[in-house]
C-alpha cells in the first residue's frame, strides 16, 4: 500500500492504472494496516501486487516470466526451487 500512497493517485486512479478492483484494493489496505477481520495485526508487507496472465498450457511443460527473464517448467520441477527463482527474479523479497 505505500506504492499507492507514494503514488499521490487515488484509491480509483491507482486502481485503474494496475488492473485491479478499488474494493479489493481497499480491502488489502484495511488488512495490511490492520484495520480488517483480523484478530491479530496484519504482519509488515513484503509482497507487490503483480500482474498474472494465465496463457494456454503446452503439452509438457508451461514458461514462467519475471520481468524479462522466462524461465521454463517441466514436468517434474521441484516446487521449491522455483519459487526460490522466481522471489529471486523478483527482487529477492521473502
Amino acid at each position: 500500500m505505500r506504492a499507492r500512497r507514494a503514488s499521490g493517485l487515488s484509491a480509483a486512479k491507482y486502481s485503474e492504472e494496475h488492473g485491479l478492483s478499488k474494493g479489493s484494493l481497499c480491502r488489502w489496505a484495511a488488512e495490511v494496516d490492520g484495520r480488517g477481520s483480523r484478530v491479530r495485526p496484519a504482519p509488515e508487507p513484503r509482497t507487490a501486487f503483480v500482474r498474472l496472465e494465465v496463457a494456454p498450457r503446452a503439452v509438457g511443460g508451461l514458461v514462467v516470466e519475471v520481468g524479462a527473464a522466462k524461465v521454463r517448467v517441466e514436468p517434474g520441477f521441484d516446487a521449491g526451487l522455483l519459487r526460490e527463482v522466481v522471489r529471486a527474479l523478483a527482487g529477492g523479497a521473502s
